[in-house]
């Protein structure tokens, strides 16, 4: 577990570093409208690439579970499985395009090629999620690694060559196809099925329905500041939002390593283990931001920037809280609890109206009313897993 944690947290580092390089880059070549259109933007695709975190997490449980007689078979279903869910990511892409465009001023085609190149994201996803139920470390970091970096790269050069949001979309396109294909010959090369068995598609939206909502969630914020504020402050924001991100992605590795153990063995131990490494990681990024706010603020959008530095701690503390609560209901995945979810889609709720209802003429209103959500759904997911562990659902392939 140490060595995976090592070489993962290597990995994650340095391929969320690299997507928020992109960010860094374009903050200091799009002026703050088309910055926040970016935000705006790159929310939306977070959201939705849940689908590819969604087939990781569904396909390293089915793995790590499975039997070595049928593993070449599970592992070919999703394959299988993902190529699907990539088709039908195009297919929104191509319909969703000029409303998204339209109602969050972001250009057509960044939207168009944003939301494509989502489909090779999942391929690649399941590709890691094999190495992941596998435990196969190093091979996962290196593909995490490959996608993280295609995409942001992409990204930089797109921004760079087309000094615009467009730009980006393109080159994320691009880069997210190379990095899936090397994730694909590195982990799983020639692997496909046939077939897909009954019951992965009821299990597939499941996973999906929890973690889009916990990603719609944790993003909702940033596209209710595009809508509310001023052009200008809705960049800003998504300065703030950066932090948050790096308070909510910097825990990964620990979540990747011991899902597979969540899945099976000593669940509980595997739980507080992530719990309280996840716990302590938020409380040193929340330190830091609180001490060094403007430092940080400048270092991830520029001078420009600097006076949103005295908030900086929130959006820290905001990122920390979601990545407990993700930590929380990765737990009740691996159990195949299916009740979880009800306490985010209500956290959700409950955010959009305080937002939409009063709270959205500031910065600090917005971020101020996502922290108080944050820590409320904290708590309560705190005492739900306390109160329904050991109490999971029969699991699918006993059903089956």
């Amino acid at each position: 577990m140490a060595k995976g944690l090592i070489f993962v947290g290597a990995a994650t580092l340095i391929g969320n570093g690299t997507a928020y390089l992109l960010s860094m880059v374009s903050a200091r070549i799009l002026d703050q409208a088309d910055f926040g259109a970016l935000g705006a933007l790159l929310g939306l695709l977070v959201i939705i690439a849940t689908l590819g975190i969604s087939t990781q997490a569904l396909t390293a449980r089915r793995v790590s579970t499975a039997m070595l007689t049928n593993r070449a078979e599970v592992e070919g279903q999703a394959i299988r499985l993902s190529a699907f869910v990539g088709l039908g990511i195009v297919v929104v892409a191509l319909i969703a395009a000029w409303p998204v465009s339209t109602i969050f001023a972001i250009p057509v085609v960044a939207v168009v090629t944003g939301i494509a190149s989502l489909a090779f994201v999942v391929v690649g996803s399941a590709a890691m999620g094999i190495a992941q139920g596998r435990e196969e470390h190093i091979k996962l970091s290196i593909a995490f690694i490959a996608n993280g970096m295609g995409r942001a790269f992409g990204g930089i050069v797109g921004v760079v060559v087309l000094q615009s949001v467009t730009g980006v979309g393109i080159g994320i396109l691009v880069g997210c196809a190379v990095g899936a294909a090397i994730s694909y010959q590195l982990i799983c090369p020639r692997t496909f099925s046939t077939k897909l068995t009954d019951g992965i598609g009821v299990e597939f939206g499941h996973v999906a329905h929890a973690l889009i909502v916990l990603f719609t969630l944790t993003n909702i914020d940033v596209l209710l500041a595009r809508i509310f504020l001023t052009e200008d402050l809705s960049g800003e924001y998504s300065v703030g939002v950066l932090l948050a991100k790096i308070a909510f992605f910097l825990p990964n590795a620990i979540i990747i390593v011991l899902f597979p153990k969540m899945s099976a063995g000593d669940s509980t131990r595997a739980v507080y283990l992530a719990t309280g490494m996840t716990a302590v990681l938020g409380l040193i990024i929340t330190s830091v931001s609180l001490f060094a706010g403007e430092l940080v603020i400048g270092i991830l959008g520029g001078s420009q920037y600097e006076e949103l530095g005295s908030e900086a701690w929130l959006f820290a503390l905001e990122g920390s809280a979601f990545a407990l609560v993700q930590v929380l209901l990765y737990a009740r995945l691996a159990a195949q609890d299916r009740r979880a979810v009800l306490a985010v889609w209500g956290a959700l709720v409950v955010l959009v109206v305080i937002v939409a209802g009063w709270r959205h003429n500031s910065v600090a209103e917005i971020v101020t009313s996502v922290l108080f959500v944050s820590l409320v759904l904290t708590v309560v997911g705190l005492f739900l897993d306390r109160r329904q562990a050991g109490k999971a659902d029969m699991p699918i392939e006993a059903a089956e």
